[in-house]
């Protein structure tokens, strides 16, 4: 009988492997929605002239759309998806330099407002006041950012989740080319806070083919 299960056993091994070996020459693929969100306009509160600096597309990646803007006190780096916003910050001043999220705002496509949540919170947290990140001159932090009205438990499994901040559904998606989303931060220098107002557009949307495993997942 224990002859019979070893043999049961090296079956099933052989199956998956052989499962495997034919995935390996003709992988599945499904398609995936995917986003261009392009950096299109930023505006700071303290620049009395009113006028938006335009931010510049960053070549450095190939693979990843992502633009650049800077002024006397910053250099950032942004890319922007469907799950939210990916900043690198630069403090280019010689000033400390602190962003208070507890009061940024995420502006979505019906102009709705929604509190930030930080990549570094625990979604466990969400509600939960999240500290104002300082950064030191000459220093950095690298954050994504998205909604914590996007964060929510699970009756089924039992965790919290986090939906995307626009459909993954491609028919759905397509309606959404053209629309605008907004990002509020407000940046302090000495007691003094500047709300700056970052203008992302979708002007794309396709579907990538993407390899799944042999189980189609």
């Amino acid at each position: 009988m224990k002859k019979v299960y070893l043999l049961a056993l090296l079956g099933l091994i052989l199956l998956i492997l052989a499962a495997c070996a034919t995935t390996g020459e003709n992988p599945k693929t499904k398609l995936v929605t995917k986003y261009d969100i392009a950096l299109t306009k930023v505006v700071n509160s303290s620049d009395v002239t009113g006028r938006a600096k335009s931010p510049v597309a960053d070549t450095t990646l190939v693979n990843k759309l992502r633009y650049r803007y800077e002024d006397n006190l910053m250099r950032t780096i942004w890319s922007a998806s469907e799950v939210g916003f990916e900043l690198t910050f630069y403090n280019a001043s010689a000033r400390n330099v602190a962003i208070n999220w507890e009061e940024g705002l995420y502006l979505d496509y019906d102009n709705i407002g929604h509190r930030l949540l930080l990549s570094s919170t625990k979604d466990a947290d969400k509600d939960k006041p999240q500290a104002a990140s300082t950064i030191v001159p000459r220093g950095n932090i690298v954050e994504t950012i998205t909604s914590a009205d996007h964060v929510s438990m699970s009756n089924v499994l039992g965790v919290y989740v986090r939906s995307p901040l626009l459909p993954t559904d491609y028919a759905s998606a397509v309606r959404y080319n053209g629309k605008e989303m907004k990002l509020i931060l407000p940046i302090s220098v000495d007691g003094i806070t500047s709300n700056y107002e970052w203008t992302f557009k979708v002007i794309g949307v396709r579907q990538v083919a993407v390899k799944t495993s042999w189980l189609g997942l």
